[in-house]
């Protein structure tokens, strides 16, 4: 069916009309493309549209435009849709290409009236009519373009984000980058390419889960730039901040958000060091006690952070100092550990630990004297408290196997 037999059809001297129009389409487009270019303030100067480019795209919407007008049929959208594609290739917002469109469809009708009117053999009722159906036209044209432009912006903001992903992955792996691959890398994961940055890992609760679900979007609000890779266990984050006061707003958004152990690398400069400070920041995440939604940084809990650097090693520390500990009866050794960590985490205060086990003083003293006794060490010896204390460590986070588990303390 064509439009005609749909809606009663343009007149005769329109469809002429539109032929004519057709005849000077190259002469035609060069006109439109140099409105929009003057009227829409993105194409003028130094768009990311070359002039050709946009002139080619004019060309071929018109055609189709004209073409539906002088076979009196529906209008074919290949070209609107192209143009959508493209453009969200380009980077170019919708609401720049919507604007665009609305030039081209008000220079076809502008022209119809001239052309119209010079020859005074179109009536003002044909006029109407051609009004309308170029109208509904431009609805058809605008929508066919819009929804090219959501599915191409889609398709890049998906690939972009493998793209990134795959990038943070090349920086983990340590794979081989050289100084001028390094700016490139960095530019696409839209970071500066010096630092300081750290190197954020984030235990996942559930496997292949994200640990910090908009994590990218909540730091950048806070003016921090972020690339992000989910792993199997974990999410992990390269994050760049502007200098050391910066951390606090970090760990803020990371503790706001943690759902699960959280460790944060030293700071480093270089990109190419991302690899091999990776085994920092996991270093971290596993000195907080397992279900714990912490935020560890290296350099906060050096205790804990050499307890898990090598935990074969410290097995055998911790059954060699605090093993006749854990001979005891698991009532008796779970709470001589738990007054040994309140000691400790009291600064060594007999009195202030008491205070956070409600019990006296005389009490707390009592225990740490038998467990100088089952160690053989002495508290007030720094070598010897420093090996009962990252002994200590190593039960807490449960390394090697504890006849009698001690909670883990508030960090």
């Amino acid at each position: 069916m064509t439009r005609r037999e749909a809606t009663g059809g343009p007149d005769p001297e329109l469809v002429a009309l539109a032929g004519r129009l057709l005849d000077t389409i190259d002469e035609f487009a060069d006109d439109i493309a140099s409105a929009i270019e003057a009227r829409v303030e993105f194409y003028g100067g130094h768009s990311v549209v070359p002039a050709d480019d946009l002139r080619r795209s004019v060309r071929g919407n018109l055609e189709y435009v004209l073409k539906s007008l002088r076979e009196d049929s529906y209008a074919d959208v290949a070209a609107a849709r192209t143009t959508g594609a493209l453009r969200a290739e380009q980077g170019v917002p919708l609401s720049v290409v919507m604007a665009a469109f609305r030039v081209l469809f008000s220079r076809i009708w502008h022209s119809l009236v001239l052309h119209a009117r010079a020859q005074e053999r179109v009536s003002e009722q044909a006029l109407v009519d051609a009004a309308s159906d170029l109208w509904a036209a431009h609805d058809t044209f605008a929508e066919e373009m819009a929804a090219a432009h959501r599915e191409a912006t889609m398709t890049l903001l998906l690939r972009n984000e493998g793209e990134r992903s795959a990038l943070v992955g090349a920086l983990l792996e340590g794979r081989p980058l050289h100084e001028t691959s390094v700016w490139d890398v960095a530019d696409v994961l839209r970071l500066p390419r010096r630092g300081p940055f750290v190197v954020v890992a984030a235990e996942s609760v559930h496997l292949a889960q994200e640990a910090l679900p908009g994590i990218e979007n909540r730091l950048r609000a806070r003016r921090i730039g972020s690339a992000w890779r989910l792993l199997p266990d974990a999410q992990i984050g390269i994050v760049r901040f502007e200098h050391d006061a910066d951390l606090q707003p970090l760990t803020a958004t990371l503790t706001a958000s943690a759902r699960s152990r959280i460790g944060v690398s030293p700071p480093y400069l270089a990109l190419t060091e991302t690899a091999a400070v990776l085994r920092f920041a996991r270093i971290a995440l596993a000195s907080t006690v397992a279900g714990t939604p912490h935020v560890t940084m290296f350099d906060d809990f050096p205790l804990a952070v050499a307890a898990v650097s090598a935990p074969d090693a410290m097995q055998r520390v911790r059954q060699a100092v605090l093993g006749p500990i854990f001979a005891l009866p698991p009532e008796q050794s779970k709470m001589l550990l738990e007054t040994l960590a309140a000691w400790r985490d009291s600064g060594g205060s007999a009195s202030a630990a008491a205070g956070a086990l409600f019990c006296h003083p005389n009490t707390v003293r009592h225990r740490l004297r038998r467990i100088e006794a089952a160690t053989g060490r002495s508290l007030g010896d720094p070598k010897a408290t420093a090996e009962i204390l990252i002994a200590l460590e190593a039960a807490l986070l449960g390394i090697g196997e504890e006849p009698g588990r001690v909670p883990p303390r508030d960090r």
